[in-house]
């Protein structure tokens, strides 16, 4: 069994990106609730704050799945060499 195919595994990155997508609207809907009610601020500072919570969401969740795409990446990419001038745009063959 591959160490990267171990269920255990595969649940805690699942359950991370839960994490990543439910923490930062959590946090950012209470806090900013909380800071309006502190400090008397306007009501129309909450869309900023959940707009701050999407923002954070998606850049939190896009980065985690990006490195997951690299580590999980299978295709060995060869550099492939030309074997041949690059000025040349002879692409048929001469036989006949």
């Amino acid at each position: 069994m591959n160490k990267k195919d171990n269920p255990i595994r595969v649940y805690a990155i699942v359950s991370q990106i839960g994490f990543l997508v439910v923490v930062p609207l959590v946090v950012f809907i209470w806090g900013g609730g909380w800071l309006i009610e502190k400090f008397s601020l306007p009501d129309f500072l909450m869309v900023v704050f959940v707009l701050a919570g999407i923002i954070t969401m998606i850049s939190g969740t896009g980065t985690y799945i990006m490195k997951l795409i690299k580590m999980y990446d299978t295709d060995k990419k060869e550099d492939y060499k030309l074997y041949s001038d690059p000025k040349d745009n002879d692409y048929y063959d001469d036989k006949g």
